[in-house]
């Protein structure tokens, strides 16, 4: 599977309480998802599961469908079980479905839908609804999209958006009910993975271009440029301050409760960059700009940083890195700067193995602290061109010339 693979004001409540500085109310409206990267990017994935020709525990094969798998979902009314199936042995897509809605363990025509294909470079969808489904008490509105065979997404109808005044500058702000249990402003909690948390999706035009993402934007990017993240704790905005998020029962407005905690600074080796952190308020995405940002003090562990590069054109290169086995841990304090020890500038490693006649040549890319670089993506979010290894004798003639190849 490509998985879609990595964080109490009592005034709320009153009606009429004013705006103040610290507290900015949104109304919020709702869209409807457009496309599939939509549907894909802004609600990370949705909820996710394998497919597998393995009949589930309990039912018995559907007659006369062809090639079937099968998949369980993990929602929180239940486990939705399902199969998907070829129209035609001659079919080139999964365009048939049937989930067990009532959870008889029977699939059945009133359970089945039909699936429309689509296609992204060379990835293949094929995208189930809308649709309106019950299972126990609880309603499920959304879309299940297959994705080049080997799993599905259950996906919500849509996203809430609206507009926050903050210090004099308009910022987009939404949120996507990520669980698709019909709850908005469920926050991501601790020991919940990247690409893997229960909780909704936090959305933020950060560069001001009036959208949450390019057109053709994956997941990975959206998340690391930071306009794209599990709701946590704390969010980060445009104007580099903290704030709380609540949502009204209704989800006709969210108020931004903005964080006075005391803060310290932050240094790092690169003028523009995204971490991903656990701190002591759990999960955190932030911003830092001209080589600095301002954290709430106390103890937290980087997991990610990406950081950006711009060209001679002002676009936007990015670098990825993600610390492991072990998150690299700091303290913030209020009287004084914290130096962050990674990031740039960065260096090609080449380790050469010799097997007999054999050699075998491997190329990675370094920070500053020795951190391995897992991607570099050109402003088209591409990969730069491969690195090519020329191989010359005493006289410098070129012996052999051999592409690297990304892995």
């Amino acid at each position: 599977m490509r998985a879609w693979s990595l964080f109490v004001v009592f005034a709320f409540a009153i009606p009429g309480f004013g705006q103040s500085p610290q507290r900015v109310e949104v109304p919020l409206t709702f869209k409807e998802f457009q496309t599939v990267n939509e549907m894909i990017v802004l609600s990370l994935g949705g909820i996710v599961s394998l497919l597998s020709e393995r009949l589930p525990r309990g039912y018995s094969p559907l007659p006369g469908t062809v090639k079937p798998q099968f998949f369980e979902l993990p929602h929180e009314a239940g486990t939705l079980v399902g199969l998907i199936a070829l129209s035609s042995p001659k079919a080139k897509a999964y365009d048939r479905i049937w989930v067990d809605w009532n959870r008889d363990k029977k699939f059945t025509g009133d359970e089945k839908l039909m699936g429309t294909v689509s296609a992204r470079g060379k990835e293949k969808f094929v995208v189930f609804g809308p649709f309106e489904r019950s299972v126990g008490d609880a309603k499920i509105e959304g879309y299940l999209i297959v994705h080049d065979d080997d799993h599905i997404h259950l996906i919500p109808k849509g996203y809430y958006e609206g507009e926050a005044k903050l210090n004099g500058q308009t910022v987009k702000v939404g949120l996507v009910d990520g669980n698709i249990n019909g709850v908005l402003g469920e926050r991501m909690v601790a020991g919940q993975g990247h690409f893997g948390s229960e909780s909704d999706v936090f959305l933020v035009d950060l560069n001001g271009d009036g959208t949450f993402l390019s057109t053709e934007e994956a997941m990975e990017i959206a998340v690391y440029s930071g306009e794209v993240y599990y709701l946590t704790n704390l969010v980060q905005l445009p104007d580099r301050n903290f704030y709380r998020v609540k949502v009204a029962e209704d989800c006709s407005r969210l108020w931004l409760e903005r964080d006075l905690s005391p803060k310290g600074k932050v240094k790092a080796a690169c003028k523009e960059f995204f971490l991903g952190l656990i701190g002591q308020e759990g999960a955190m995405l932030v911003r830092g700009q001209q080589n600095e940002l301002l954290l709430p003090v106390g103890s937290y562990q980087a997991h990610w940083l990406a950081f950006v590069e711009r060209d001679e054109k002002g676009r936007p290169w990015l670098a990825l890195l993600t610390f492991a086995p072990q998150p690299h841990k700091f303290r913030v304090v209020g009287d004084k700067t914290t130096e962050l020890p990674f990031g740039p500038p960065f260096k090609l490693v080449m380790d050469v193995e010799r097997s007999g006649r054999r050699f075998e040549f491997s190329l990675s890319l370094e920070d500053k602290a020795g951190n391995s670089v897992d991607a570099v993506f050109t402003p088209d979010l591409k990969r730069p061109p491969e690195p090519v290894l020329v191989i010359s004798d005493a006289k410098g003639k070129t012996v052999k010339t051999e592409k690297f190849h990304y892995g």
